[in-house]
């Protein structure tokens, strides 16, 4: 078990050493960079940052109460940052947060309220009498629960069909603990409910094996930008199998594509209905650009 976690992060080494900058260092994640804050995919966080300038410039220290007023105006300037990046987060394909929350009124005030509970992760008091905050709110937990498809479901555990008494035939390795494919050079589209398909549309992983209480906990999946970032974490355990992305679907860029064969692999071990609801599942991209979005 433990070898082929470490199998899993020498590759990941010497991908990094034979591909040059393409692939990044190890040790970044998958980001997408937007101009007032960030979707940190491989931690599953967004955060954003706020600012406040005063008017006048007088010279002098301000109060405590000014202090105070100007953190109250950056947070607010943060808050309004950070939902407009939150109705551009992809959910799946073309859906994003804005096409969800414009949906349901439900929705945008459960949103507003958690806003208000947002932790402060950065405050700095400029030279220039400036303040400028950072707000990170988590993409697991209430945010996911209220924005993930309502086809998500709670799925009861289910027993596996193998057992010592139904088959003579026991497995020739030890149970894989969860899935990681690796979708580098593939134009994927990092999103909060991306799925996994066959050549032929046929779902591997998505909506109809993933319970709705692990995809809230952990996140459907965990984007990371190297097989041995992939090995290290633990989202994937410590036996992990590992597939190959070949392309994405027509319809949603966010779903991969696999082979037949990488699929039969995936349901021919005896325990993969568990990592699979439980979504123990990480996708490898190649590292985006360092574009901002506006």
């Amino acid at each position: 078990m433990k070898r082929r976690l470490m199998t899993l992060v020498l590759l990941g080494a010497l991908t990094l050493l034979s591909s040059g900058p393409l692939f990044g260092a190890a040790g970044q994640g998958i980001t997408e960079n937007f101009d007032h804050g960030l979707i940190d995919w491989s931690n599953s966080t967004v955060r954003a940052e706020g600012m406040h300038a005063p008017n006048e410039k007088t010279g002098q220290p301000a109060s405590p109460e000014a202090r105070e007023h100007y953190v109250n105006r950056a947070v607010e300037a943060a808050r309004a940052n950070l939902s407009s990046i939150l109705r551009r987060l992809t959910i799946h394909g073309d859906t994003t947060g804005g096409d969800v929350m414009g949906a349901s009124r439900e929705v945008v005030a459960q949103v507003d309220l958690m806003f208000l509970s947002i932790p402060m992760t950065e405050k700095r008091f400029l030279t220039d009498g400036s303040v400028q905050v950072t707000l990170t709110l988590p993409l697991k937990g209430a945010f996911s629960q209220l924005i993930l498809p309502e086809e998500i479901r709670q799925i009861n555990p289910i027993r596996p069909l193998f057992t010592s008494e139904t088959s003579g035939a026991l497995p020739t390795h030890d149970a894989y603990t969860g899935l990681i494919v690796d979708a580098r050079g593939v134009d994927v589209i990092p999103g909060l409910a991306p799925r996994v398909v066959t050549e032929s549309g046929e779902e591997v992983y998505g909506p109809t094996v993933i319970s709705r209480e692990y995809a809230v906990q952990r996140g459907v999946a965990v984007y990371e930008s190297s097989l041995a970032r992939a090995g290290q974490g633990l989202s994937a355990g410590e036996n992990p199998l590992m597939v190959t992305g070949i392309g994405t679907t027509e319809d949603a860029r966010t779903d991969i594509i696999i082979s037949s064969q990488d699929a039969a692999r995936i349901r021919a071990d005896v325990s993969h209905t568990t990592f699979l609801s439980q979504c123990r599942v990480v996708i490898v991209l190649d590292p985006p650009p360092d574009k901002r979005r506006k």
